[in-house]
């Protein structure tokens, strides 16, 4: 069985990892909305807290049973141990997708992809938060991720927008001037 480094970086994970804040994910998702959350592969939920006031509902999926472990404890949040790339939950259920910091650790990005954009509702929105691998520290990151034996897979913004956009989606992406990048998707309503 592969080592779970996130299993043990989780009681950690919320101290060393604080974020700036989610100010700038409630705008790309356009928040508030009616409907539902999904973060997937959220962790120990330390994003979906700062959003769950912006929707009906959030449910934090994740792989690592030692992050959800971590999520318990902060209220309002609805809790999945499972799979990105096989969601188990009906097609167009959420108004919101997001993912942070997590897609270059999915093993199967393309399903993962296909997975994502299922369970996004017609009209929905999804934003994935993704470090710049365009950018030297997070070529550095990606350089230390493998010598730990994770087996991330970093993409550059362009390359995942064409993959979400071979998906009947309409897909961008944003950067800032540090090293992050966001990839914003919209599924077409239904007329």
């Amino acid at each position: 069985m592969p080592l779970d480094h996130f299993d043990l970086i989780a009681p950690l994970y919320d101290r060393v990892f604080q974020g700036q804040g989610a100010s700038r994910l409630r705008e790309l998702l356009q928040l508030p909305t009616s409907g539902w959350i999904l973060d997937a592969a959220g962790g120990t939920g330390r994003v979906a807290q700062a959003l769950r006031d912006g929707a009906d509902g959030v449910v934090v999926i994740d792989l690592s049973w030692g992050m959800l472990r971590q999520a318990r404890g902060k209220p309002g949040l609805a809790l999945v141990n499972t799979n990105v790339e096989r969601l188990p939950f009906p097609d167009g259920t959420f108004a919101r997708v997001l993912v942070v910091d997590a897609f270059h650790h999915l093993g199967d990005q393309q399903a993962a992809a296909r997975e994502l954009v299922r369970v996004l509702a017609p009209g929905g929105r999804l934003v994935i938060e993704e470090p710049d691998i365009r950018r030297w520290p997070v070529k550095l990151v990606a350089l230390a991720e493998r010598l730990m034996l994770m087996r991330s897979r970093f993409l550059p913004p362009a390359a995942l927008v064409d993959l979400f956009s071979g998906l009947g989606v309409r897909a961008w992406y944003e950067a800032d001037e540090a090293f992050r990048s966001w990839i914003i998707a919209e599924r077409p309503s239904e007329r």
